[in-house]
């Protein structure tokens, strides 16, 4: 026959269990994180990516503003150079040579603005490779006291699961499949201590029938608010 004193005893070691089990999880969990790691490494990759296209756009700005200083070169030989004459003509190429000079002048404004970008970029690729080196440190520190947390936790996990097997083969049938639907039902918690009249599990104080029932322990008593077997403190 089956005692509320076994069944209290295999609660205990399931409990236990849940418990390691639970941690095991978030051990596992963290393994597989490595979240501060992948999103360091996703800024540093787009701050390349930005770094490599204002670059670009520096070295395609550049060969135009050479082509636009040629151009202007072009423009001031002709403008005193002589061979120009005609008045009309003269105040078209001065008039060219005025639009050439302002382009100029805001392609060197715009490659000043892209060389301090690019600083700019780089300062934070250095930045985020100290983080990401750092971080990465650190995450092998972690990372090495996780392994051995798991191996611990698995130990204990091996032992409780023994202890637990050989606990519930010692229950009937039919307890073990009541005991099991209650854990489940009632968040693990299948057996509550009775104290003071009171359910240590809801709180809620019980009959005063139900105290001698689960006094005399002669059978087994539901908690009549909560469901859980009742046994005494």
């Amino acid at each position: 026959m089956t005692t509320l004193k076994q069944l209290y005893t295999l609660q205990e070691v399931d409990l236990d269990l849940d418990g390691v089990n639970g941690q095991i999880a978030e051990v596992e969990r963290e393994l597989e994180g490595r979240l501060s790691l992948d999103k360091i490494e996703e800024s540093l990759e787009q701050a390349r990516a930005d770094l490599q296209q204002i670059q670009s756009s520096h070295r395609e700005l550049q060969l135009e503003t050479g082509s636009q200083r040629e151009r202007s070169t072009s423009l001031e030989e002709q403008l005193y150079g002589g061979a120009v004459e005609n008045p009309r003509d003269l105040e078209a190429l001065q008039l060219e040579a005025n639009n050439v000079r302002h382009t100029l002048e805001q392609m060197d404004v715009r490659l000043l603005e892209m060389s301090l970008q690019a600083e700019d970029a780089r300062t934070r690729i250095a930045g985020l490779e100290q983080h990401l080196a750092d971080t990465q440190s650190a995450w092998d520190t972690r990372q090495a006291e996780l392994w051995q947390q798991l191996e611990q936790l698995s130990d204990r996990q091996e032992a409780l699961n023994k202890d637990r097997n050989s606990l519930a083969s010692c229950v009937e049938p039919v307890e073990l499949t009541r005991y099991e639907g209650l854990r489940r039902s009632k968040g693990g918690q299948a057996l509550a201590r009775v104290v003071r009249g009171l359910c240590q599990a809801c709180r809620m104080s019980l009959p005063s029938q139900h105290l001698q029932r689960v006094r005399n322990g002669r059978q087994t008593v539901l908690c009549n608010n909560c469901g859980r077997i009742l046994l005494p403190g």
